[in-house]
């Protein structure tokens, strides 16, 4: 499954949700689409643009105390959803897991989340409790190889300087 938005609450008493977008693809939420939450298939009634995101009212939640119990959940898609990205984009799923690299050659362990944040992504590196912080900025990694397991970034990333 791929997560598309997170539910952030109620809105209204019809059974609308407050939705936090996680998808480039804001046609994920027009009148008829399907989505999954917790499992089940909801159809979108209708959607629009809300203070912090999206509202949508999805068929089958008809009240606001219903809507509520969603806060948190994620709406979903089938992995056969999945719309293939621009040159140079990834998905989050594609990128957890795959090794990191210097250009070097240092080992920096393997990506273990992706933190997404409003100037770029960030990944996280982890080798056993170590961490390292990569943004996903052109700069910073020098070469993604999905179906070679890994990730090449930069070597100024760990560079110190000598005070």
């Amino acid at each position: 499954m791929i997560r598309v938005g997170q539910v952030a609450g109620a809105y209204g008493l019809e059974g609308a949700v407050k939705v936090i977008p996680l998808t480039d693809f804001a046609d994920r939420f027009d009148a008829g689409a399907t989505l999954l939450i917790d499992g089940t298939e909801r159809q979108v009634e209708w959607s629009r643009t809300g203070q912090l995101g999206l509202v949508v009212k999805l068929r089958g939640i008809d009240n606001r105390t219903m809507a509520g119990l969603f806060r948190g959940r994620y709406l979903e898609i089938a992995d056969a959803g999945v719309r293939p990205l621009a040159e140079g984009r990834f998905y989050h799923h594609q990128v957890v897991g795959l090794a990191v690299l210097t250009s070097s050659g240092k080992k920096l362990g393997t990506i273990a989340e992706v933190l997404e944040r409003p100037a770029n992504d960030v990944w996280v590196s982890r080798e056993g409790v170590v961490e390292h912080l990569i943004p996903a900025t052109r700069d910073a990694v020098v070469e993604v190889d999905v179906a070679g397991g890994r990730v090449v970034v930069a070597d100024w990333l760990v560079q110190v300087e000598d005070a």
